[in-house]
């Protein structure tokens, strides 16, 4: 599969590569490695193609009707290879060749040069630098060497030199080696030379005469040839080489000599002592003996085929100690003896095919592997005959007479074994019993007519490859043999090699047919059976397979949700990450426009009122929200209207003029150099982030604060809020000039909240006097602390339980006046409140006027206007005391022991209370 691969992208590669380069119409080019080839050849072409900018290595141009060189490749820095053989070119100007520089090759064969002035020898060839091959085969030059100078050809680059069949019948001596000093092979085959001068030449290393007429061969003639290795004088039929010669043959450099089909008779090499190979085929040679290769000890190619040999002695080539090859093949050898190769202990290549040796015979030899002794007439084989070839691995006896093979043969190493065409007409059990390591074993051609059983072959553990056909085979189908021999044969891997010549001779109705096609009727059971097996095999594989694929594409589809869920993950804590990023930003701008006040909240500081005109204007009785509710005229006009209405439902209007009216006490309020130095402490005091609660303590001048040590308060960041701590209401030290000095109420210190019960609304119930006479606080200490009020008839009697409810709130409600005059001649009655609650917010009702009971009576009495007039600044004291700085604080509704009076709605904190 990969060759396969490889092929394919091989052609793939060779396709696009020939569609890159735009090869011209109609040559084919083809990469080879990185060299470009472009093959134009056999086109009948008259005109050259154009390859401007390809570049072209090899060009193929042979075989077309080309008259003249093609110049217009001078060009092509590129071109290495040009074959130009087989047109019609009849000659090469002396500048022909100008441009040529990368040009080694050049191929003129088989064109109509008639001369060497037509080649413009001495000065064509000088322009190509890079020439080292010129073939000029075909062409009618007459003489090589021997004719005036502008004939000779001249290049100091050419090493190689084609001019056979070129009718050459002379060749010159000096002026060769001359004009061609880098010369190493020279062709001069097929011409008529019936003599060769001398050429000295000190570069040349490969002569070919073979088939030119040469008589005899000098000793002078190779003694000039310093350097020659190989001469091939083969083809020369009336060559004379031997010593009878006058000029007998020396040299110690030739190491390759050919003159086969000469018809030698005899021959004489002692004087080549160098040759390592020597081929003596197709001559008259009957004898060879110790003499004839004495001097050769160098050999190691012999080839003595188609000659007359008919006796091989002893020690023929017992001084050829590096003979490798030795072919004795197609000749007259009837007799062999086993040690006529004993001492060659490098031999492997035994050719004797085509002898008359009738029988095989023992032969010793430690070094032969191969062995062809096919067409020599063996009809028997001893039984030893491979005992003394210790390395033996392929036989080849076929085209013989054996019609059986003996019982004990053996060989340890045969692994080939050729006995086709033969006369072998059994097989035994134990004939290749001997053969352990036998893989290739040719049996047909012969005359087995039973099949053999496949038990026979139970040694052969290697057997792989079997040649059984073109034997008269007798197909007995229903013979169980027969099928277990076919099914031993035809089993994978199968052995059988040429299964369609496994053809039936018998009975006549299966003559000449195939074993399968014969028997098919009878096999067909055996096959659908064993079809069936391998049909349910197939079945099983099959869903084992599918079940593998599911079971796989379960696996990655868990792995693919796995993934996705991971990712679905890691996309959500980003996204809760930057969401928690977004939110901190958010956070750290908002706490950093708290810490940085804007230039609008400094404009209204510093609008604020200084603290003479704070205690100078008017105190509120209801909570505001911010002082832009007081300070429009609008909100002004709403209050006095929502006074008059709440005080004056029965339209008294001298008393409503009177408290319109207001007007500045003759007591001027001072602002004290201690509560100022208090605020200020109390402005740049730190307190811890979870101090929320603390107790009560007086000083020396009477004014309460709270302990900064062991309290808490609320948290740093709420202190940005619209809210007053109780803190500061706590550390208020400005009573010694305020009106309320004389009242200094009792401040318990009691545990933070244990006896309150959790029931309650607020801190401001437990702690506001106002909500005492409802006789929910029993357990309070302050519960004692009841103000002073008016004697007044016994009210009846009310049961209040121990535990502490919510007030319903009355359908009618009356609110007290939004404003206290602080500088009017009444009285101002003393609040029992200590600490006022900062952290609830007063829904306001319905804004309209209460009815009143006794004020609608027209005959009541001044004492009676009075005690109503001093209930009234009660509760506008205590409520004004609880409303301080910008907080709000939620109306207490008046215990009167009268069943006629209402009580007022107490919201529960909107804000987190001091728990």
């Amino acid at each position: 599969m990969r060759f396969v691969l490889d092929r394919v992208l091989l052609l793939f590669g060779i396709i696009s590569s020939c569609l890159a380069v735009s090869c011209p119409w109609p040559c084919r080019c083809t990469w080879v490695v990185d060299s470009l080839y472009a093959d134009c050849s056999r086109r009948s072409l008259q005109i050259y193609p154009n390859f401007d900018g390809i570049p072209v290595e090899h060009l193929d141009l042979s075989g077309n009707q080309f008259g003249e060189f093609p110049t217009q490749y001078a060009d092509m820095d590129s071109l290495i290879y040009l074959d130009l053989s087989n047109n019609q070119i009849s000659a090469i100007g002396s500048k022909t060749l100008i441009g040529f520089t990368s040009l080694r090759t050049l191929l003129l064969a088989n064109n109509s040069i008639d001369s060497w002035e037509a080649l413009s020898p001495n000065e064509a060839f000088k322009y190509a630098p890079s020439l080292k091959r010129l073939g000029l085969d075909g062409n009618r030059l007459g003489s090589f060497g021997n004719g005036e100078s502008f004939e000779l050809l001249t290049s100091s680059s050419l090493t190689e030199l084609e001019i056979s069949s070129c009718g050459i019948t002379t060749i010159g001596g000096d002026q060769l080696v001359n004009q061609l000093p880098g010369l190493e092979r020279l062709n001069l085959a097929n011409n008529k030379l019936a003599q060769i001068a001398a050429l000295p030449s000190r570069t040349l290393r490969d002569l070919d005469l073979s088939n030119c007429s040469i008589r005899e061969v000098s000793g002078f003639f190779l003694e000039a040839l310093q350097n020659l290795e190989a001469l091939n004088l083969s083809r020369n039929t009336q060559l004379q080489f031997d010593t009878l010669s006058e000029d007998p043959i020396l040299t110690y450099v030739l190491r390759k000599l050919d003159v086969s089909y000469c018809n030698l008779d005899s021959i004489e090499l002692s004087g080549l002592p160098q040759l390592t190979e020597i081929r003596l085929r197709g001559n008259l040679l009957r004898v060879v003996d110790a003499t004839t290769f004495a001097n050769n000890t160098m050999l190691e190619i012999l080839d003595i085929s188609q000659n007359v040999l008919r006796l091989i002695g002893q020690d023929a080539f017992a001084n050829l100690k590096r003979l490798k090859s030795l072919n004795l093949a197609f000749n007259e050898i009837a007799r062999l003896d086993r040690n006529f190769i004993r001492n060659n202990d490098v031999l492997v290549d035994l050719n004797l095919s085509r002898n008359v040796l009738q029988k095989l015979t023992k032969i010793v030899s430690n070094s032969v592997r191969t062995i062809n002794m096919s067409w020599c007439e063996i009809a028997s084989i001893e039984s030893t005959a491979l005992s003394s070839l210790s390395v033996i691995q392929k036989l080849d006896l076929s085209n013989n007479l054996i019609s059986d093979m003996p019982t004990f043969m053996r060989s340890e190493t045969l692994q080939q074994l050729n006995l086709a065409n033969c006369r072998l007409t059994t097989v035994r059990n134990n004939t290749f019993r001997e053969f352990p390591e036998l893989a290739d074993l040719h049996l047909n051609g012969n005359r087995l007519t039973s099949p053999i059983p496949p038990y026979y072959f139970g040694s052969n553990k290697f057997l792989d490859q079997l040649w059984l056909g073109d034997n008269p085979w007798i197909c007995d189908c229903h013979n169980p043999l027969f099928m277990e021999f076919y099914d031993f044969l035809t089993s994978k891997p199968a052995k059988i090699k040429d299964k369609n010549h496994l053809r039936c001779a018998a009975p006549a109705i299966f003559y000449g047919k195939l074993w399968e096609f014969a028997c098919a009727d009878v096999w067909i059971v055996n096959a659908r059976s064993s079809s069936n097996g391998e049909k349910a095999w197939s079945v099983i594989m099959i869903t084992l397979f599918g079940l593998g694929v599911l079971i796989l594409g379960y696996t990655c589809l868990q792995k693919f949700l796995r993934k996705q869920k991971i990712r679905q993950s890691d996309r959500e804590l980003e996204e809760n990450d930057e969401e928690l990023r977004r939110i901190r930003d958010l956070n750290d701008r908002i706490l950093l426009e708290d810490a940085t006040p804007s230039l609008q909240h400094t404009q209204e500081i510093s609008l604020l009122p200084s603290y003479e005109d704070a205690l100078r204007m008017p105190k509120l009785v209801r909570p505001v929200k911010s002082m832009m509710d007081l300070s429009g005229p609008e909100r002004t006009r709403n209050s006095r209207k929502l006074r008059r209405s709440q005080t004056h439902a029965d339209g008294e209007g001298s008393q409503s003029e009177a408290e319109d009216g207001l007007q500045l006490d003759s007591r001027q309020r001072f602002r004290s150099v201690e509560m100022l130095s208090n605020r200020d402490k109390e402005r740049t005091a730190q307190y811890g982030p979870y101090r929320r609660t603390g107790y009560m303590e007086y000083n020396q001048s009477g004014s309460r604060r709270f302990s900064i040590e062991d309290s808490r308060f609320p948290a740093a960041h709420l202190k940005t809020q619209n809210l007053q701590s109780a803190e500061q209401i706590g550390n208020f030290q400005s009573y010694e000039n305020s009106p309320y000095t004389k009242r200094r109420p009792k401040i318990a210190e009691i545990p933070p909240f244990k006896r309150v019960n959790m029931m309650a609304d607020s801190v401001e119930f437990l702690t506001d006097p106002e909500y005492e006479d409802m006789g929910s606080k029993h357990g309070s200490p302050f519960a004692k602390r009841k103000p002073k009020t008016p004697i007044l008839p016994p009210p009846p009697t009310m049961k209040v339980s121990a535990q502490v409810y919510t007030l319903q709130q009355s359908p009618v409600l009356e609110l007290d006046p939004a404003i206290e005059d602080y500088f009017s001649a009444a009285k101002k009655q003393a609040s029992s409140s200590t600490i006022a609650s900062d952290f609830q917010e007063l829904e306001e009702p319905e804004l309209r006027s209460l009815p009143d009971d006794n004020r609608s009576s027209v005959s009541r009495s001044d004492v009676e206007q009075d005690l109503e007039r001093g209930k009234r600044k009660k509760r506008k004291n205590s409520a004004s005391r609880r409303v301080s700085g910008s907080f709000t604080a939620a109306n207490a509704a008046e215990s009167s022991s009268s069943d006629s009076e209402h009580n007022v709605l107490v919201h529960k904190p909107m804000r987190e209370t001091l728990f």
